[in-house]
């Protein structure tokens, strides 16, 4: 199970190629060399050569192109055979096109039996001792469409025969050819390959999908997508008709068009510890549950959806929150009924100070010692035995009950093997962060985190009946407190953990909370005091004692901050990426060494030394506070994958860009890009070269995949991660999840900007270059809101679109005026819209903070908006 699965980017070095005097040097045949002096390069004649492959043994130079692919490392020159080789396969590769040659280019139909081209490559054996034959086996499914490389030239031209007959029955398609001369035309939605051909975009042609699925194309189908048993045939004959039609082209290989690319290798993606805030969305148990450290293997949490199912969910809820208003009641009349007591005790001291005095005076202690109590003392006394009576039968029905369902949960962990890490008691509060497909979801509740059904809670209206009666209480009850009102947190149970959060490996499954995550600055400065006592050293301990681990150092004068425990011993402080426990006798953090800071700037000092990994850190989430806000990249990403998945089984149509109605496999990404503020050219081959081109093994979730034969773009796809994908594939199978086709994936593109670093830095940072600003949006009123329960007391959370709210990036906006997904500069600051409110109509913006306070102090302002270029 993958637990910390948000990222943000961070660049590091990459190592450079070998030089070309060393790779030639390798190869036995230097390019260059140089002279005694060791100051002039001297250039000699390229005498690198290969065998050709073609059976006649003859030498021949090797060109430019196999040149840089012998240098990427992607071919080597096998020294004993004299034959050039695919560094992967071991396939031949001929020194001067770079084709691989297919091992049995006279037996395509044989792949099925895997002795007959063995036996035919025997001369193959002593040029791979120990190896041939290994690369060989996978090889042999490859076999069928290798011969077609060789009859490329003229398969452009056989499908054209058939496909001319049929051009009556679509009139429109015989005009397509004429439109290669108008290259703006890709960009209008409505004609797709207009202006190029069907080349530019080779799965887009109806008349092809048809024409393939005659018996002429049964022999040459390609294999199919392993894992998802798609066909491209149609794509890649359109490929080959493409190269026959557009004459100031030449068919070249995958490899040649691959070398002709500039290919980014994009920067190392590394773990950020730090939490960001969200907005709550209410939930409540419908009975005591336990909350898991992990979704049991094969276990479906779904709830029932049906329209009885739900109103059965909202009476049941109406039950409970009854039962719960009348709990309540009885607490407040208690409360009431002790405070009139209190007041008539108080006004009545002194007679009955008297009353006692004068009673001594006439009774004497004798008397009363021996005198027998009256009959209505032992009415009373027998309704008081009564009453404790029932009180302990009470107690120990719930003390059985509590019991029985304890029972019943560690039978539930027992059964599903899954550890429970807290559990939350019949009405208990708990906030979803997060749904899983299976009906699962993340929750938090106090200072547990995990997983739940759908089935064991309430939501959306259920909830609302719960939380109103909370909230009606939590409301009385900061009242007669004289204290202001912060939510139901203290009225409503949360769940009581069974572990501690260090040892909860679901507690950073998703760094969001509901929590305040970003802790006012306390500044400390390591005292000159450690010197002498430390040896100018002072440790950051794993724990709160000096014989745990030491997570960092730092010296004298260095800057941290106390997050926790300020008036201890030991104070939980952060400094840098390092957090951990320092003796405070050490620390100066007086109101002079915060002034001082507030006068240097926090920059000008040095932070602590990193002795591990943040990640290898215990200490690490002993708060989920820090100075800093959490960046969550790849949310957006992750939003955008769920959104194209709901299309999933929807119909692909050639030319189309209807997500519902159909889509071809270019139009599809488009009109995903389309809703989170991104124009994408029409058509796959132009979409191939929008962005930045990075290996398709670097491929993030949201990045565009490439798949082309004999160097021509035929298909795109979404990387959804871990090899899936989704795609509009074929008019046989719609829009679906699919597999990495490696075979002809070429590239992946990158579009998505993943620079989180404008989030949490401030709303009033100015993050936004001139370059930026693109078009005048007009004047808009900006108002601020929060997570908290005064700006958002409904169930169901805040977010139109299910992303976290974040500070420094979120706002909310009237998705008519500004679609969800678009980036505007406000103030000079970048944000994202990701949310819309009921009131939020026309020209008008909320903007997301972190806290109530902030969003009051801020108020409501005017400011023109700028659309993101």
């Amino acid at each position: 199970m993958k637990f910390r699965n948000k990222f943000v980017s961070k660049r590091i070095g990459t190592k450079t190629l070998a030089s070309l005097l060393a790779f030639g040097m390798a190869l036995g045949s230097p390019m260059a060399v140089f002279a005694d002096d060791g100051e002039t390069a001297v250039v000699a004649e390229n005498t690198v050569q290969a065998k050709k492959t073609d059976g006649s043994e003859v030498f021949v130079g090797v060109s430019d192109c196999v040149r840089g692919m012998m240098e990427s490392g992607a071919v080597r020159l096998n020294d004993e055979t004299g034959y050039l080789e695919d560094t992967s396969t071991g396939q031949k590769v001929d020194p001067e096109t770079g084709e691989r040659l297919t091992e049995t280019p006279d037996v395509p139909e044989t792949p099925a039996i895997p002795d007959n081209p063995g036996n035919e490559e025997t001369p193959e054996t002593p040029e791979k001792p120990g190896t041939p034959e290994t690369p060989e086996n996978p090889e042999i499914p490859e076999a069928p469409e290798k011969p077609e490389t060789p009859e490329k030239p003229d398969t452009p031209e056989k499908p054209e025969t058939p496909e001319k007959p049929e051009t009556p029955e679509k009139p429109n398609t015989p005009e397509t050819p004429e439109t290669p001369e108008k290259p703006g035309t890709p960009e209008n939605p409505d004609s797709p390959d207009s202006g190029k051909s069907d080349s530019k975009d080779p799965i887009q042609t109806p008349d092809t999908d048809k024409a393939d699925s005659s018996e002429d194309r049964k022999d040459t189908k390609t294999d199919p997508i392993p894992g998802s048993e798609i066909d491209h045939t149609q794509e890649i004959s359109k490929a080959e008709e493409a190269a026959g039609q557009n004459e100031s082209k030449t068919a070249v290989s995958n490899s040649e068009l691959i070398n002709r690319q500039q290919i980014v290798k994009q920067p190392e993606m590394v773990e950020d510890f730090r939490f960001w805030t969200v907005a709550r969305k209410y939930a409540f148990a419908r009975t005591a549950i336990n909350v898991r450290e992990e979704i049991p293997e094969a276990a479906d949490g779904r709830a029932d959806t049906s329209e009885e199912a739900k109103e059965a969910e909202l009476e049941a809820a109406k039950k409970d929150a009854k039962e719960l208003r009348a709990g309540f009641d009885i607490e407040n009349q208690k409360y009431n009924t002790k405070k009139v007591k209190r007041t008539k005790t108080a006004k009545g001291v002194k007679k009955s100070t008297q009353i006692k005095l004068t009673g001594l005076n006439i009774f004497s202690s004798a008397k009363l010692k021996t005198e027998a109590p009256n009959q209505t003392n032992l009415k009373a006394g027998k309704r008081a035995e009564t009453a404790r009576q029932a009180e302990k039968d009470l107690q120990k029905q719930k003390e059985e009950q509590a019991a029985k369902v304890t029972a019943d949960l560690a039978a539930q962990q027992m059964e599903e093997k899954v550890r429970s890490v807290g559990t939350i008691s019949q009405d208990g509060l708990l906030y979803i962060l997060k749904e899983e497909d299976n009906g699962w979801l993340y929750v938090e509740s106090g200072n547990v985190r995990g997983f739940v059904k759908a089935s064991e809670i309430y939501t959306e209206d259920a909830a609302q009946e719960l939380l109103d009666v909370y909230q009606t209480q939590a409301r009385l009850k900061a009242s007669k407190e004289n204290k202001d009102y912060t939510g139901i947190e203290g009225t409503a149970k949360t769940a009581q953990a069974l572990v501690e959060a260090k040892d909860n490996q679901a507690y950073t499954y998703l760094r969001a909370t509901v929590n305040q995550t970003v802790a006012d600055k306390e500044p400390a400065l390591v005292s000159e005091q450690v010197d002498t006592d430390k040896k100018g050293i002072l440790d950051i301990q794993e724990e709160k004692n000096a014989d745990s681990r030491v997570v960092g150092t730092m010296t004298a004068g260095e800057l941290c901050y106390i997050l926790a425990d300020e008036d201890s011993d030991w104070v939980y402080v952060e400094s840098g990426d390092v957090r951990g426990f320092a003796e405070k006798k050490y620390l100066k953090s007086d109101a002079e060494t915060k002034a001082q800071v507030t006068e240097r700037g926090a920059d000008s000092y040095s932070v602590a030394d990193e002795n591990m990994d943040p990640e290898d850190n215990k200490a690490l989430y002993y708060t989920l506070t820090s100075t800093k806000e959490g960046t969550p990249s790849g949310e957006i990403r992750q939003s955008m994958i769920e959104y194209a998945s709901q299309f999933v089984g929807n119909p692909y149509v050639w030319g189309g860009t209807s997500l519902t109605n159909g889509a071809d496999c270019s139009g599809f990404v488009q009109q995903i890009y389309k809703a989170y503020g991104y124009d994408l050219p029409r058509v796959a081959e132009d979409q191939s070269q929008y962005g930045t081109k990075i290996p398709v093994e670097d491929a993030q979730p949201g990045d565009l995949i490439f798949y082309a034969k004999n160097g021509y773009v035929y298909h795109v796809v979404m990387y959804a991660g871990d090899g899936k994908t989704i795609e509009a594939a074929n008019e046989d199978v719609g829009i679906i999840y699919g597999t990495v086709y490696d075979k002809d994936a070429v590239w992946a593109t990158r579009i998505l900007d993943d620079n989180y670093t404008v989030a949490g830095g401030g709303i009033g940072e100015v993050n936004a270059t001139q370059e930026m600003y693109g078009t005048d949006l007009g004047n808009f009123t900006i108002t601020y809101y929060c997570a908290c329960e005064i700006c958002c007391n409904k169930a169901d959370g805040i977010t139109a679109t299910g992303t976290p709210v974040i500070e420094g990036q979120t706002i909310a906006v009237d998705p008519s005026v500004i679609p969800y997904g678009t980036k505007v500069i406000i103030g000079g600051h970048v944000f994202t819209a990701e949310d819309c409110g009921g009131a939020i109509k026309k020209n008008h913006i909320d903007v997301y903070v972190n806290s109530h306070e902030e969003a009051l102090a801020l108020g409501v302002t005017n400011a023109e908006v700028y659309l993101v270029k």
